[in-house]
């Protein structure tokens, strides 16, 4: 006797959250083109830097919005699940985007720091300014969306980092312009680099965890187990428990709970209260639940056959 629920509780997306996303994507896409004109103009690794960040944003935000595209199309017989990892695997394919444009930066900007290059540091100022604004303003367009979705909130970390990195430069560029410390735009290149690497990391490290269908870090089997065992007392034992992410905030789970002897009824009773405490504890809106009775049990040990876990 096994129940497979198909409590499919998707993040349906807003088209206000396609909207903010998009103008994000449009207006972080033209200050890139500021900064890296700005960069060439003032000879600053810095906003050169920051360019190569905000191209890694415009990324993520053109991933978050193709992601929330085909997350958007219907399940069918061959991707029961639709497309929702496609979030999943934009995460993953930026934070190796963000690892190879760090590598870049750190390499000039030590060929900088061992050879220090006079920059134009007003004019770098001025469109650090002006990337910071922008930041700013993508900072309230895509907060709310972000606490509901896990590819805006990359985007939205990213964002963050990048207006980060804007105060920093602005900072740089006003002791730059009263001391002429021009070691201090490679300096600033590297602490950025920092930055990225830390989103990077976190990025990398959540994506690769679902994508290898880690169990939920905030989930604990054990605990699992013995809240079933305490709430429903027919239950005589749980095995083969797997707890995985399939995008975001929706969990699936598989079990298998061995029962008495019961008739068919009281064995779907079991189920949907198995079902409920699994949605209620712990979020789980996609579990498949097998049910083995003693005799069931008898039958697998004379076939030689042992539970996994």
């Amino acid at each position: 006797m096994h129940d497979h629920s198909h409590n499919h509780h998707h993040h349906t997306y807003k088209s206000s959250e396609k909207r903010h996303l998009l103008l994000a994507l449009l207006v972080n896409g033209l200050v890139m083109l500021l900064e890296f004109a700005g960069g060439l103009h003032t000879h600053s690794l810095a906003l050169l830097s920051d360019a190569g960040h905000m191209l890694t944003h415009i990324f993520a935000l053109g991933m978050s919005y193709f992601a929330i595209v085909l997350a958007s199309r219907r399940f069918d017989d061959r991707r029961s699940f639709g497309y929702f990892r496609a979030e999943v695997l934009a995460t993953f394919i930026n934070a190796l985007f963000l690892f190879c444009v760090t590598g870049l930066i750190v390499y000039h900007a030590i060929a900088l720091l061992i050879t220090p290059v006079p920059v134009r540091e007003k004019e770098m100022v001025g469109i650090a300014c002006i990337g910071l604004i922008t930041n700013i303003v993508s900072v309230f367009l895509l907060k709310s969306d972000s606490e509901k979705d896990m590819n805006i909130r990359s985007a939205f970390m990213h964002v963050i980092s990048d207006t980060a990195s804007s105060v920093l430069i602005i900072a740089g560029g006003i002791v730059i312009y009263y001391k002429k410390l021009y070691f201090i735009d490679p300096l600033l290149s590297l602490l950025i680099s920092v930055l990225i690497l830390v989103w990077a990391w976190r990025l990398f490290k959540e994506s690769a965890n679902i994508l290898l269908e880690a169990t939920p870090k905030h989930i604990d089997i054990h605990a699992v187990k013995e809240t079933l065992l305490s709430q429903v007392p027919e239950i005589k034992e749980i095995h083969d428990i797997h707890i995985w992410v399939i995008t975001g905030n929706l969990y699936a789970a598989t079990l298998h709970v061995r029962v008495a002897n019961i008739p068919m009824a009281e064995g779907n009773s079991i189920m949907g209260k198995i079902r409920a405490l699994l949605h209620e504890n712990f979020s789980i809106n996609h579990a498949t639940i097998q049910l083995e009775t003693d005799s069931d049990e008898k039958c697998l040990h004379q076939a030689g056959i042992h539970h996994s876990v």
